[in-house]
């Protein structure tokens, strides 16, 4: 294992455990060294387990890292679901959509074609602004709440 990469893993004991950096920089090299022990007395046969062995004593200290760093992080608020748009905005949203089909409709049917096709255009352009209009009155109507009758208010008195 190389110099930096020694000096690196004492720092994060030493981060961990609070020991000073000679005691963590020996611990670390002493960890290594006796992995290379265990390699070397159990033979080859072993040095998958050895090294599986290590590489779980890593990944140990991995999730305790990331554990200890999640717990000291502040948690970002639940995400709450988006407002509603007011009924003003949605007018506003309507209203530009609506004048960005007439200023298409008038730049599609003035441009292009023959002179016979333009009339068939406009009264296609009308039709659809009929229609759209009517929906969205009949969406209105289906939206606002029913005026209290006249004999609801007597028998309230």
């Amino acid at each position: 294992m190389s110099h930096d990469k020694i000096k690196a893993a004492a720092r994060e004991r030493m981060a961990r455990t609070g020991e000073p950096y000679a005691t963590a920089r020996r611990e670390v090299v002493a960890e290594i060294r006796a992995a290379a022990a265990a390699h070397e007395e159990l033979g080859p046969e072993y040095s998958d387990a050895v090294v599986a062995s290590f590489l779980n004593r890593v990944e140990e200290e991995i999730a305790a890292r990331v554990e200890a760093r999640m717990a000291e992080s502040p948690r970002p608020d639940t995400p709450r679901p988006g407002v509603p748009a007011s009924e003003e905005s949605r007018r506003a949203l309507w209203r530009g959509i609506a004048i960005g089909i007439v200023i298409g409709g008038i730049a599609v049917s003035a441009i292009g074609g023959n002179a016979s096709e333009h009339k068939h255009r406009l009264v296609l352009i009308l039709m659809a602004f009929a229609v759209a209009g009517t929906v969205r009155q009949v969406r209105g109507a289906l939206r606002r709440p029913a005026a209290p009758s006249a004999r609801a208010d007597r028998t309230a008195r």
